[in-house]
Order: structure tokens, then sequence, then C-alpha cells
């Protein structure tokens, strides 16, 4: 483009910018949401059988669920 002699615009350039921003924002979301730990099911499952809020059985049930 050739802004100095009238042809053409700023216009392409800064939606080129605005595009190029825009997928790198999205980039780093996917990234961010792909590298999060997931939460440690089978420690959450123990804290509730410490607490009594589930018995044997179905701590046994849940466990045996999980692995699968």
């Amino acid at each position: 483009m050739h802004f100095m002699y009238g042809y053409g615009s700023i216009w392409p350039m800064i939606c080129m910018i605005i595009a190029w921003l825009g997928l790198i924002f999205i980039g780093v979301l996917l990234i961010r949401n792909f590298t999060k730990g997931k939460p440690n099911t089978y420690k959450i499952l123990k804290e509730r059988f410490a607490k009594g809020e589930i018995d044997k059985e179905e701590f046994e049930r849940i466990k045996s669920v999980q692995k699968d």
C-alpha cells in the first residue's frame, strides 16, 4: 500500500492488527483452558469419606466408577 500517495487507507492495517490480536487472545485462552489441572477427584472423595458425608459402600462405588 502506498499511504503517501493517497492509495488505500489506514483502515485495512488497523483491521489486520485487530484480527491478529484477536487470534492471539483466543490462542492464549485455549492454551490456558487445556493446561489447567483437573481436580483431584480421589482426594475430594477421601475428604468426603473422612468427614462422614458418604459411607464406605458409596466410597467404594464412586471409586470403582472413577477408575472405569
